[in-house]
């Protein structure tokens, strides 16, 4: 009997020690996987017109609340997860014990006003909203998830586009990866779409929104996306996103995507070889360049 009992220990700890193994290879070959919650509390983004199941849908807390979802996801595949905000951490409840339960890393940057800034790392590359793709740039990340709502105005609609916003290089194969996950789980499984699926828009030129953090990151060959497959103003998609079955539901599509882009990958990443030479809609903006004085931009006026 006690040698059947020894057995069954040393199996089963053969069994945990291999699935850790797995846990720790995948964690060294892909990196940390970054979720960055959009806005932050204070510019929280889009908002729905009105209550829906008694609640007002807005953009950053519902990724508060939401966000960790995502990451359990990823970290069960068994990669490193961090999720981060460019603001400072929320003060009122429940937001402050969701960040500090999610470990939301605040980098405290809050860009009031849209504020453009350049990047660290790639100087000519200039949006709001930088800090968080530096972020991921310092931390060599497997990936960059930017979660965000989407809004088509401040009336109630039952349009709009479902999309994932990618990088020019190095996005594709992740956005791809998240619509499938999102069309096959969640819209118009749940979530009403009017039959439309979610699909990929590449975003390149920089003075276009959010196009400044995706090229930085393509700069540094890191595949990065903006999640905007949700409308708060569209009443359908804030009826299933108010319900906490359905916000998981999303959460655990897009964490799903994610997981699978990074179990199949294999494409070489590509890098900005030379941050003397302009990319194809680098920062050339005379005007604003000087208005900004941003170091190293002035050389790739063009």
């Amino acid at each position: 009997m006690m040698r059947r009992i020894l057995i069954l220990i040393l199996l089963f700890g053969g069994v945990l020690f291999a699935q850790s193994q797995v846990q720790n290879v995948n964690a060294l070959r892909g990196g940390t996987v970054v979720l960055d919650i959009g806005h932050f509390m204070g510019g929280e983004g889009a908002s729905a017109p009105q209550a829906v199941n008694g609640v007002v849908l807005r953009e950053c807390e519902f990724w508060y609340r939401y966000a960790g979802v995502v990451k359990q996801v990823v970290e069960r595949a068994g990669w490193r997860c961090v999720i981060t905000n460019r603001g400072f951490a929320p003060t009122r409840e429940p937001f402050a014990s969701i960040a500090k339960r999610s470990g939301v890393l605040q980098l405290q940057k809050p860009d009031a006003g849209g504020k453009r800034t350049p990047s660290r790392y790639h100087p000519d590359r200039v949006g709001s909203g930088m800090v968080s793709a530096d972020y991921a740039i310092w931390k060599r990340a497997a990936c960059i998830i930017f979660l965000h709502l989407n809004s088509t105005g401040s009336r109630w609609t039952s349009g709009g586009r479902s999309i994932i916003l990618c990088n020019h290089f190095n996005g594709h194969g992740l956005a791809n990866s998240i619509c499938n996950a999102l069309n096959n789980e969640v819209l118009n499984h749940g979530m009403p779409n009017g039959g439309r699926g979610c699909s990929v828009e590449e975003r390149r030129v920089d003075a276009d929104r959010s196009a400044g953090w995706l090229n930085a990151c393509d700069d540094s060959g890191i595949p990065a996306v903006v999640v905007e497959a949700a409308f708060v103003n569209n009443r359908a998609h804030a009826e299933y996103l108010t319900r906490d079955a359905g916000a998981r539901a999303f959460a655990q599509a897009i964490g799903h995507g994610v997981v699978n882009f990074l179990r199949s990958d294999t494409t070489p990443r590509h890098v900005r070889e030379n941050e003397n030479v302009p990319d194809v809609g680098s920062f050339g903006y005379a005007a604003e360049s000087r208005r900004l004085n941003v170091p190293g931009a002035r050389r790739l006026l063009h």
